[in-house]
């Protein structure tokens, strides 16, 4: 079949007999024009070209025939076939147009409130476009009203082939980024062949309101909780919350009431506002009592105090340093400074130098006890209410175990010396008694002290002995914060600095005391004997001679007690009552040292006297000596040598708990010592 101009067409052929009429064999001839495929034909489309003559036809006519052109020619009723084959040759006009291809179908929504632009529709939508064509079919657009955001979106095919569609999302966002807008633009992409029954849907488009937070006051900067009774200025006293909350702060006290800001919170996240505390020096009040309360868009799990409570007052408090001891030590002169109640120093705290030169009878030793608390009226412990309280003597809190009998509290805010409570009596682990009774909710916390909220520090303290045997006791002390009474700081010596008795010839000495007792001897320059009669009354003790004081850096073992009478020279027990740690023994470690005797284990002490003798050349008449039997002798010979090297010895005693002991310095020649 020829084709031509987008379509094919079909040839006709006759066989007629020579003169015959043709018009009466075939009266008419049909002609198919078929388009190509992706193309139309249409009759009208079709002409016959003016120009075209022939005697054998009579008319062309073109008439549509489905999607084909049917050309039907009529031959001339005068026509009469030739000799010859005869061709007749039709000179058309026209061509197929290129088919174009439809599209149907519905598009559904389902729009909830809040949203406007387009809305719940259910809507045919239609187009033609040529194949391969891809063409804008409609567009759909919804926006969230003022106040809402879109949750719910997403334009589905649901019916239909969705890779001959180009959906096209537009979102909108505010500057939270929630989804306020959306549009849809959908465009159909031609196939080659038309489409009808497609449908598209959004199942719904939903809106819910933007959350907005309540714009809330949520803190404030620090307040002092005390402040100077001769006048002071709080600058810059911040109150933070959101943007547009408002809050009004209101002053009252007992001779003042003003309103320091009334305001709302802009742009930085607070306001600021200037707090003066007028004098009251000459007023007839020691102290004045002041409530900031804030008022307005409080957060409701607001946390800080409200209202918060300040105090003045005029008070000239006077701190005192001073020492005690329950010895002889004496040289300790107080030191006294005073200043206005509340003078807050802790960024520059006020020096205090403190110089003694502590002497005593006896030789004065540093020797400070680890862990000790060498100044009192430092405490400062918080803690915690755990049950309600109301109007009792007795309070439950979470820890007792470093609260103080005597220490102060309030749970006003305030650790400067104005206080509600004093704690009477600690009954237990969680328990105090509390003076005047105390009404209490569970969570509430406070800090227990003892200082009239005079707040010092010790910065150093350093112990010098002296060749006199006395001590320089030099401490620098930093005063943070004076309170609202006089208070009393005291250096306890005893913890601090060990006095060392000395023991002359023919002295004795005895105790019952747990742990290490020294006793002093000043040796001779020329050198000589150093004796001693011990004897433990029932567990076990170890008595030494050392060579050098206690606590100095020059210590020597010369001398030992032992069950074993030739070990006067040593080996020592180098573990228990030995510088610098001075372990105390227990019970049965004592018994399993041999340097430590007694008869506890019922075994026989040697008395060592014939090695004594031996030794010194001296002889020992008794062991018992007023009264008292002593078990065994301790000696050491010295040199000038010695001497010089150090003018001291110690008879060291170490015992575990329960001991018992006596000792007798002998005085060789004497009547003990011949």
């Amino acid at each position: 079949m020829p084709s031509f101009n987008n379509y094919t067409f079909t040839n006709i052929q006759y066989t007629i007999p020579e003169g015959s009429n043709v018009s009466i064999l075939y009266p008419t001839a049909q002609i198919t024009i078929v388009p190509n495929s992706g193309y139309t034909a249409n009759a009208a489309d079709f002409s016959l070209d003016p120009s075209f003559s022939d005697n054998a036809v009579q008319s062309v006519v073109f008439t549509q025939d489905g999607l084909n052109v049917l050309c039907t020619v009529t031959f001339d009723i005068e026509f009469v076939m030739p000799s010859g084959n005869y061709t007749i040759p039709l000179c058309v006009v026209g061509q197929s147009e290129v088919a174009l291809i439809t599209i149907g179908g519905t598009f559904i929504a389902t729009v909830g409130s809040n949203i406007s632009g387009d809305v719940s529709e259910s809507v045919p939508y239609t187009n033609s476009g040529n194949v391969g064509e891809l063409e804008l079919l409609f567009t759909k657009n919804y926006t969230a009203n003022t106040g809402y955001y879109l949750t719910s979106t997403g334009l589905q095919v649901v019916t239909g082939n969705a890779s001959n569609y180009n959906i096209v999302q537009g979102p909108t966002y505010d500057g939270d980024n929630n989804l306020i807008g959306i549009s849809y633009a959908v465009n159909y992409l031609y196939p080659n062949q038309s489409i009808d029954g497609d449908v598209l849907r959004i199942n719904q488009v939903a809106a819910k309101e933007i959350f907005v937070a309540p714009q809330y006051i949520t803190s404030y900067s620090n307040l002092p909780s005390t402040v100077n009774g001769f006048g002071q200025e709080v600058n810059g006293w911040r109150i933070y919350g959101g943007v547009g909350a408002s809050v009004t702060a209101t002053l009252v006290s007992p001779n003042h009431s003003a309103v320091i800001c009334s305001d709302t919170i802009g742009s930085s996240g607070f306001i600021e506002a200037d707090i003066l505390f007028p004098s009251i020096a000459g007023g007839g009040s020691a102290i004045e009592v002041y409530q900031i309360t804030l008022t307005g868009d409080l957060d409701p799990d607001f946390a800080q105090a409200n209202p918060v409570t300040i105090w003045q007052s005029t008070m000239i408090p006077r701190i005192e340093f001073t020492a005690t001891t329950t010895g002889n030590i004496t040289g300790f002169t107080p030191l006294v400074r005073t200043s206005a109640a509340f003078t807050d120093l802790q960024n520059n705290p006020q020096i205090v130098n403190i110089e003694w030169n502590l002497t005593s009878s006896s030789l004065l030793v540093p020797y400070q006890e680890e862990g000790a608390n060498i100044l009192t009226n430092t405490s400062f412990n918080t803690f915690e209410v755990t049950a309600a309280a109301t109007n009792s003597p007795t309070l439950t809190v979470d820890d007792t175990s470093n609260l103080v009998v005597g220490s102060e509290f309030s749970f006003n805010g305030t650790d400067r010396g104005i206080y509600e409570y004093k704690i009477t009596a600690i009954n237990s682990p969680t328990e105090i008694v509390v003076s005047p009774n105390i009404t209490a909710t569970s969570g509430l916390k406070a800090g227990a002290y003892t200082n009239n909220g005079n707040n010092v520090e010790i910065n150093s303290i350093s112990l010098s002995s002296k060749e006199d045997g006395s001590i320089d006791f030099v401490a620098e002390v930093a005063i943070n914060y004076f309170g609202a009474a006089n208070t009393t700081f005291t250096f306890l010596l005893d913890d601090l600095i060990r006095e060392i008795p000395s023991i002359a010839c023919g002295a004795t000495a005895a105790s019952g005391v747990e742990g290490v007792t020294d006793q002093i001897i000043t040796l001779d320059p020329a050198g000589g004997l150093i004796a001693f009669l011990v004897r433990p009354q029932s567990v076990r003790d170890k008595f030494e001679i050392i060579h050098g004081s206690p606590a100095s850096t020059f210590l020597v073992k010369k001398a030992t007690s032992s069950m074993t009478a030739a070990n006067n020279s040593g080996p020592f027990d180098n573990v228990f009552g030995t510088e610098p740690t001075n372990l105390i023994p227990t019970v049965d470690q004592a018994n399993n040292t041999n340097q430590f005797i007694g008869t506890a284990l019922s075994a026989i002490v040697p008395n060592r006297t014939s090695e004594f003798s031996n030794d010194t050349g001296f002889t020992i008449p008794s062991m018992t000596v007023g009264g008292i039997t002593y078990q065994q002798v301790v000696w050491w010979q010295y040199t000038a040598a010695d001497y010089t090297s150090n003018p001291n010895a110690t008879m060291r005693i170490t015992g575990p708990s329960g001991t018992q002991w006596d000792i007798l310095r002998l005085c060789c020649p004497d009547g003990n010592c011949t």
